[in-house]
C-alpha cells in the first residue's frame, strides 16, 4: 500500500471520456482511493477534438508525479518523462502498467451462461475499436466453438454506444433471422438494442435474450434489469493508485513494470450478475437446462492445431463442455492453440494440465504412440479421457 506519509499530496493525473458512464464511475472511485492515500487527481478529458495523447502532455506539463489513462487504445503513443498507468487494454507497444479485468474471461462468462440456458443461435454486437472490445470478441468465439457452436457465431459491428445497439438491433430485424440471444460488449449498446427490439413487439427474455458487459449503477432501474458482466470499478481504481504508488516510490511493492500476461500489473475477476433479460429459448425443456450447468471442463493435449482437430471439436456432442485451457509440447505452440481455438489458458507442459484440478475431462490429439502414454497418465489422475489420433 502507499506509504502516506511518503505521498506529500502528490499530483496524479487522469484522463478519461466524458461520454462513456463507464469511465465516469471509475473517475468516481479513483476520487475514492486517492483520497485514502493523500494524493490529488487532475482530470483531463478526451474527445473528437482532444485526443488522449495531447491530454497526457497536458498533465504532464502541470507537473503530475504520473498519469492513469482510462482506455488506452491501440495507435496511442504517450510522450512523456513520467509514469504512465492505464486502465483497460494492454496495448503492446505502449510503455505502461495495465491494471484491467479479464475481459476474455468475462465474456465466456456471458456467452456460456447463455448455452447453459440451452440457447445455440447467440449472436454478438462487438465493440469495434473501442477498448477491450478485442477480447470481449475472443471470448465470444472461444465459448461457441469450445461448446460446438462454431457454425452458428454471428456478429455485428458496434462502436459502445446506445446508437450502435439500436442499429444493430434493427438490422437483425431486417434481416428476418433473428438469434434467440445476444452478448453486446457493453451496457450501453444492451440499453439500445432492448429498447428497438421491444418496440417492434420483441419480448425480452422470452423471445430473446439478452447480455450485456460492465453493470454500470443504472442497469438495475427501470425496465433495464440488465443481466450482464460487472467490473470490479472500486477494485480497479485501488489497484490503478497501488501501481501509481509504486511507481513513485511511495510502495514498499516493486513496480511491475515486465514480464509476460495478457495484463500488465494486475487482471481483476469479472463477475456475472444474472437478472431479467435472460432465458431458456421458448420451448426449451426446464429439466434438460437445470442438466446442462452441470457440465464438464475440458482440456486438450495437441501439438498441432490442423483442420481435421478443428473439424472434430466443433461437431457437437465430441465434448460435452467448453474447451478452457491447452497444452503442448512447447509454449509458443499451445499459445497458437489457444489463439485459434479461442481458448482460455495454455500450458507448455502436458503434465500442468493433467494436474490442473479444475480440469474434468481431457481430449488428447496426439500421434498413436504418444496418445496411449497420456491417455493412461490422464486417467491415472482420475480425469475422463477421449481421444483422436493423429498421424
Amino acid at each position: 500500500m502507499v506509504q502516506g506519509d511518503k505521498s506529500g499530496g502528490r499530483l496524479v493525473g487522469v484522463v478519461f471520456g466524458a461520454s462513456s458512464p463507464f469511465e465516469a464511475d471509475l473517475v468516481a472511485e479513483l476520487y475514492a482511493a486517492a483520497d485514502l492515500v493523500g494524493y490529488r487527481l487532475s482530470l483531463a478529458l478526451h474527445g473528437a477534438k482532444r485526443t488522449r495523447v495531447r491530454a497526457v502532455a497536458d498533465l504532464a506539463d502541470q507537473g503530475c508525479a504520473a498519469i492513469i489513462v482510462v482506455g488506452a487504445e491501440h495507435g496511442d503513443r504517450f510522450v512523456c518523462d513520467v509514469p504512465i498507468v492505464v486502465v483497460g487494454e494492454r496495448i503492446p507497444d505502449l510503455v505502461a502498467v495495465t491494471v484491467g479485468t479479464d475481459e476474455w474471461r468475462g465474456a465466456q462468462m456471458a456467452v456460456q451462461h447463455l448455452i447453459d440456458l440451452g440457447h445455440t443461435a447467440i449472436a454478438h454486437i462487438e465493440g469495434g475499436d473501442h477498448p477491450c472490445a478485442a477480447e470481449r470478441l475472443r471470448g465470444y468465439l472461444g465459448a461457441m466453438t469450445a461448446a460446438g457452436f462454431r457454425d452458428e457465431c454471428r456478429t455485428l459491428v458496434g462502436d459502445y454506444t446506445e446508437e450502435a445497439g439500436a442499429l444493430a438491433a434493427e438490422r437483425l430485424l431486417a434481416e428476418g433471422n433473428l438469434p434467440t440471444a445476444v452478448f453486446l460488449a457493453n451496457d450501453r449498446m444492451a440499453v439500445g438494442f432492448i429498447e428497438v427490439m421491444r418496440h417492434n413487439g420483441i419480448r425480452v427474455p422470452d423471445d430473446l435474450s439478452v447480455v450485456g458487459y460492465d453493470d454500470g449503477p443504472h442497469m438495475v432501474l427501470g425496465h433495464v434489469n440488465l443481466t450482464t458482466i460487472r467490473q470490479d470499478v472500486a477494485g480497479l481504481g485501488n489497484a490503478a493508485l497501488d501501481a501509481v504508488a509504486s511507481l513513485v516510490g511511495d510502495s514498499e511493492r516493486p513496480p511491475n513494470t515486465g514480464g509476460l500476461g495478457f495484463y500488465g500489473a494486475i487482471a481483476l475477476e469479472p463477475e456475472l450478475m444474472v437478472r431479467g433479460t435472460t432465458a431458456p429459448p421458448a420451448g426449451t425443456d426446464p429439466d434438460l437446462v437445470d442438466a446442462g450447468r452441470e457440465r464438464v471442463r475440458w482440456g486438450l493435449l495437441a501439438d498441432t492445431c490442423d483442420d481435421t482437430l478443428v473439424r472434430e471439436l466443433g461437431t457437437p456432442g465430441v465434448v460435452s463442455g467448453p474447451i478452457e485451457v491447452v497444452a503442448s509440447a512447447s509454449t509458443a505452440v499451445a499459445w497458437e492453440i489457444a489463439d485459434r481455438l479461442g481458448i482460455l489458458v495454455s500450458y507448455g507442459l502436458y503434465e500442468d494440465l493433467i494436474d490442473d484440478p479444475e480440469v474434468d475431462a481431457i481430449y488428447i490429439a496426439l500421434p498413436a504412440e504418444a496418445q496411449e502414454v497420456w491417455t493412461i497418465k490422464a486417467r491415472e489422475a482420475g480425469k475422463l479421457v477421449r481421444g483422436l489420433s493423429v498421424d
